[in-house]
C-alpha cells in the first residue's frame, strides 16, 4: 500500500479528494464499512472494528481537519495515479492480443501503514534516505509538520495512524502487527483464457458460448479461501505444468482458479514480525502482540465467525491454545526465528536487512 511516504502528486489530481475526506476518518471507517457489505465483499456478519486506540476522535480539539483531510487526499491521489499506470499496461497487454493469456495478480503487501514522521522529520529506521532535493534543487522539508501542506514537491510526509485505521476498516491494527489489519490484503487475480484451459472442469463441459457466459459471470466472483504469500509461487510452478519442489511450502491455488472451488489447506500458515506471532488452522487462528500490556498472551478467534478479531476465545478453549502454540513454537525453531527485540548492532554493521525499528 502506498502509505509511507506522502510525496509530490499532480494538484488537480489531490482536488479530485479533498472534499470526500473531509468529513473524518470515523465518518469514512462508517461509509467503507457499509459499503463493503454493500457490496457483497465482505458478510455483512463481520463487525467493524472499533476505531483503534491511539487514534482520537475526528471532531476532538486536537485534529487540525483540514490538513488532515490534505494528508488522506494526497494518498488517495497516489493510488488514484497508481491505478491509472496498471491500466496502462493492462490496455497495451490488449493492444498486443496478450491480454487473455497473461495472469495477472496484484495485491497489497500487508494492511495500512501506522508508521509516523515526527514533526522534525525524525523516524527510527534510516531517516537520512527520506532527505534530498527536488528536481529543482530544493532541498525537501521531511516530517508531518501542520504549516507544510501534504502533497508539495518539497514535503515528505507519512498519513498518520487514524488514516491507517480508516483504511483498513473493518480490521484491527496495521502493518508490522499479524492481526488481520497487517496481513489481510486483497488480492486479485485476472486470467481470462487461461480459467477456461487450464483444468476448469466445470466450463470445459459446456459449448464455447456457455463458457464465455460462464465466464462473465465468473469476473467478479469473490472467494475468502485464506491463502499466504508463499502460495503464489507454488501457483506459478503448477499453471505452467511444472512439478512444485518438495521444499517448497507454499499451496497452489490454481484449483481456486479454474473451478472456484474453496481453497482447504493442507498445514497450518504461521507469522512472525518484530516479535508479533500467530497461527492459523482451518478457521481458528491465534495470535500475540509484542507490545502488548500483558505481553506473550494469546488470543484465539474463530476466523469463521469472527473475523475482525473481537471476541477472545482463549479462556474457552485452553487446550486449543496449547496445540497451536506448540505448532508455532516448533515452526519458530525449525525456521530460526529469533526473539524480539534483537541485540543492538553496531552501527557500521547496520544495513537494511537487521535493523530492529526500536533500537
Amino acid at each position: 500500500m502506498l502509505t509511507w511516504a506522502l510525496t509530490f502528486i499532480q494538484l488537480d489530481e489531490i482536488d479530485k479528494y479533498e472534499e470526500r475526506y473531509s468529513c473524518g476518518w470515523d465518518e469514512v471507517r462508517k461509509q467503507r464499512h457499509a459499503r463493503l457489505i454493500e457490496q457483497k465483499i465482505i458478510p455483512s456478519g463481520w463487525t467493524c472494528s472499533p476505531r483503534d486506540e491511539f487514534s482520537p476522535p475526528w471532531e476532538d480539539e486536537s485534529v487540525n481537519q483540514q490538513w488532515e483531510a490534505q494528508r488522506m487526499a494526497v494518498y488517495a491521489a497516489q493510488v488514484s495515479i497508481m491505478d491509472k499506470g496498471i491500466g496502462r499496461i493492462i490496455e497495451t497487454l490488449r493492444e498486443t492480443n496478450q491480454y487473455e493469456d497473461t495472469c495477472i495478480m496484484f495485491l497489497s503487501d500487508n494492511g495500512g501503514c501506522a508508521e509516523h514522521l515526527k514533526e522534525n522529520g525524525e523516524e527510527s529506521c534510516f531517516p537520512e534516505h527520506y532527505t534530498g532535493n527536488t528536481r529543482e534543487g530544493l532541498p525537501i522539508r521531511v516530517g508531518n509538520t501542520q504549516d507544510l501542506n501534504p502533497g508539495s514537491e518539497d514535503t515528505f510526509m507519512s498519513y498518520g495512524l487514524p488514516w491507517a485505521n480508516c483504511s483498513n476498516s473493518p480490521f484491527r491494527l496495521f502493518k508490522a502487527f499479524v492481526h488481520e489489519g497487517g496481513i489481510s490484503t486483497p488480492f486479485i487475480v485476472s486470467w481470462p483464457r487461461g480459467m477456461i484451459e487450464l483444468g476448469g472442469t466445470h466450463l470445459k463441459q459446456q459449448s464455447p458460448g456457455g463458457a464465455e457466459k460462464e465466464r462473465k459471470k465468473r469476473a467478479k466472483q469473490l472467494v475468502h479461501s485464506p491463502w499466504i504469500l508463499m502460495d503464489i509461487v507454488a501457483t506459478i510452478y503448477d499453471l505452467a505444468g511444472i512439478s512444485i519442489p518438495a521444499e517448497l511450502e507454499g499451496q497452489s491455488f490454481l484449483p481456486l482458479l479454474t473451478d472456484c472451488k474453496e481453497l482447504e489447506r493442507e498445514n497450518p500458515m504461521f507469522w512472525e514480525h518484530q516479535g508479533n506471532c500467530a497461527v492459523r488452522l482451518g478457521d481458528w487462528k491465534l495470535v500475540n502482540r509484542r507490545c502488548a500490556e500483558k505481553s506473550k498472551s494469546w488470543e484465539l478467534y474463530n476466523m469463521k465467525e469472527d473475523r475482525t478479531e473481537l471476541v477472545n476465545l482463549a479462556s474457552k478453549h485452553p487446550e486449543r491454545v496449547i496445540e497451536m502454540m506448540a505448532l508455532w513454537q516448533h515452526w519458530a525453531e525449525r525456521v530460526g526465528v529469533k526473539a524480539w527485540p534483537l541485540q543492538p548492532i553496531p552501527e557500521d554493521e547496520r544495513d537494511w536487512s537487521n535493523v530492529p525499528w526500536d533500537w
